[in-house]
């Protein structure tokens, strides 16, 4: 089991695609299709960068994938898990479509709707394709995917300056490419730098006001710790430890985070925030977060059909919904109505949002690689892999968080396609792994 945290992915069996660990002990000189698989993994991932449509996260690198389409959704269609997920992403793709035309969206609108599921889609059959090549491909994919990923950012700053870049720009590409090259380490045993550059990236996301960010990257860091085990079985003591642990950690973050921000050292936005959130029950825990429990005025009016990207609200279902706003915000004004309905309707809540505009068709299409990583971190426990554990338990972390607290990112189809494609070939070669075992 150990040989597969640096297996590649390499042959196939009984009509699918099967995993054999790869260790290339002599140098290959590498052939002509190498060296373009090579360019092809480079241009996926700088690609990203940059694209037509910002706002709409749809990339150049998903141009590069359409015009290799064959290959990736042959990579993809060898693995009956891959199969059924893009089946249900061309389902929510198909009812986003109906949706949009029968409530009569602008093109503008119809564009950013449906990028979302084309997003996520096409980003599965890139990495499908991208992770099943050669060791050498799978390492330049990553490491493009990551730059592409931070220029995105750094460019879509630059148009709209913000002043939490680390919140709402840098924060989580940066923590994903610390887990990374943690995971890197850890897979060749060196569990202290590992360590160290974990708690490094979570301490930054805490003094900068990023607390979701630091609880999601400490929580990774102590599954991980739990699942690098060498006993054979549970040891249900040391289990018992790191849950206390984990309650005394948001304890002690909460105090600690209380009194820097009360106290003015962390800013006078982070002590405004404090402030506000303080006088809300739960907020200073779920970041004040009204609009998840205002999400149910709205979606009960139409559970099954979605509304759009602009729908059309009645005066009654606006007052309900300002009103659940008012009962939970300390901060409430009615001058934010405009913020909720001006533009478009805005729930603060990934999993809400899409169902409120593409309707319950969507569902399944958000859900099904967030919970894909969620079995892959199971199996990662299960096998006492400590670098996978880490890398599931941070991105099923930050999906989750994402799809109950915070609005679609722009990169969130990148994000929601390559996690599903590293849980499903994980997992794959997790299972082969337990076959083939005398």
């Amino acid at each position: 089991m150990h040989d597969t945290e640096t297996s590649s992915l390499t042959s196939s069996r009984n009509g699918g695609a099967r995993v054999q660990g790869l260790l290339l002990k002599e140098p290959v000189r590498p052939s002509r299709k190498d060296s373009s698989s090579l360019v092809v993994a480079t241009a996926i991932g700088l690609g990203n960068a940059w694209g037509p449509y910002q706002q709409a996260g749809v990339t150049v690198g998903h141009a590069v994938v359409l015009v290799i389409a064959p290959v990736a959704l042959a990579a993809a269609w060898r693995w009956k898990t891959a199969r059924w997920n893009l089946l249900i992403l061309l389902v929510w793709l198909l009812g986003a479509t109906f949706t949009e035309v029968a409530v009569g969206d602008s093109a503008h609108d119809m564009v950013l709707v449906l990028s979302r599921p084309l997003a996520v889609l096409v980003s599965l059959c890139g990495a499908m394709w991208a992770l099943q090549c050669r060791p050498a491909v799978v390492r330049v994919y990553v490491v493009a995917f990551v730059a592409g990923l931070t220029l995105n950012i750094f460019l879509w700053l630059r148009i709209h300056p913000t002043m939490d870049a680390w919140k709402y720009g840098y924060g989580p590409v940066v923590s994903l490419t610390a887990v990374l090259a943690a995971f890197a380490l850890l897979t060749r045993r060196k569990r202290a730098i590992a360590t160290l550059l974990v708690i490094s990236v979570a301490l930054v996301s805490l003094f900068l006001g990023f607390r979701s960010e630091f609880m999601i990257v400490c929580l990774a860091g102590v599954v991980a710790m739990l699942a690098g085990r060498r006993e054979a079985r549970i040891n249900w003591k040391r289990t018992l430890l790191v849950v206390v642990g984990l309650i005394s950690l948001v304890a002690a973050v909460t105090s600690t985070y209380g009194y820097l921000a009360s106290s003015g050292e962390l800013g006078a936005e982070q002590k405004y925030r404090w402030e506000g959130q303080s006088q809300v029950e739960g907020g200073v825990l779920l970041g004040a977060r009204p609009e998840i429990a205002a999400s149910y005025v709205i979606i009960k009016e139409s559970p099954l059909m979605g509304r759009g990207l602009v729908p059309d609200v009645s005066h009654k279902t606006r007052s309900e919904f300002l009103g659940q706003l008012r009962a939970g915000d300390a901060d409430f004004n009615e001058r934010r109505e405009n913020y909720y309905f001006g533009k478009g309707l805005y729930l603060h809540s990934v999993l809400f949002q899409l169902w409120a505009e593409t309707g319950i068709i969507a569902l399944p299409g958000i859900l099904l690689p967030v919970l894909l990583v969620l079995l892959a971190l199971v199996a990662a426990v299960k096998g006492g892999s400590g670098a996978y554990t880490l890398l599931f338990a941070f991105l099923f972390a930050q999906l989750g968080w994402d799809l109950l607290f915070s609005p679609w990112p722009r990169l969130e189809g990148l994000y929601l396609g390559t996690a599903a494609t590293a849980a499903v070939l994980y997992r794959g070669t997790w299972m082969w792994s337990r076959v083939d075992a005398p």
